[in-house]
């Protein structure tokens, strides 16, 4: 009893040793990021911009909310639509990049350093003003930055963070 005792211990402080170690290893490097922000980018022009779905989730959204102030839930559902209509490797590679957190402001550092990407996409949709704040998610952040928004002034705010 005593051997299955001690045995039972071992393995246990065994798992919880490797879980621990797991954890510490979690942390992302900065080249990671810029890299998963670039590729995303990539992807989002052969996602929507090249095949006008982009244009389309803009004028969609420009239409309504000229017709009506919309709120943040049906922003989101146009959002969730447009999301819908994109590759798999857009969408994979872009819940790798929710999953880091990352704030606008990170964000917007990181994408500043691909600006010849948002190039590609500013020549396919004119911008709008009121194509700003489309969302509070890490998705809208992604949108403001494609439409050449300026980084809110609540950029660090949790609720946009999130």
């Amino acid at each position: 009893m005593r051997k299955f005792l001690l045995f039972t211990l071992v393995i246990s402080f065994l798992g919880t040793v490797s879980c621990s170690k797991d954890e510490e290893h979690t942390e992302v490097s900065q080249e990671e990021k810029e890299y998963l922000v670039k590729q995303t980018l990539i992807e989002f022009n052969k996602s929507a911009v090249k095949t006008g779905k982009y244009k389309e989730y803009i004028n969609s959204l420009r239409q309504k909310s000229t017709e009506e102030q919309l709120s943040e839930a049906e922003k989101e559902a146009l959002l969730q639509e447009f999301l819908g209509d994109q590759t798999n490797v857009f969408l994979d590679l872009y819940y790798q990049l929710e999953a880091l957190n990352l704030t606008p402001q990170e964000f917007y550092d990181i994408a500043d350093q691909f600006e010849y990407l948002r190039l590609n996409i500013l020549v396919n949709v004119s911008k709008n003003p009121g194509d700003c704040g489309t969302s509070s998610s890490l998705y809208g952040t992604f949108l403001d930055w494609i439409s050449g928004c300026p980084l809110p002034d609540d950029a660090n705010d949790e609720t946009r963070a999130n």
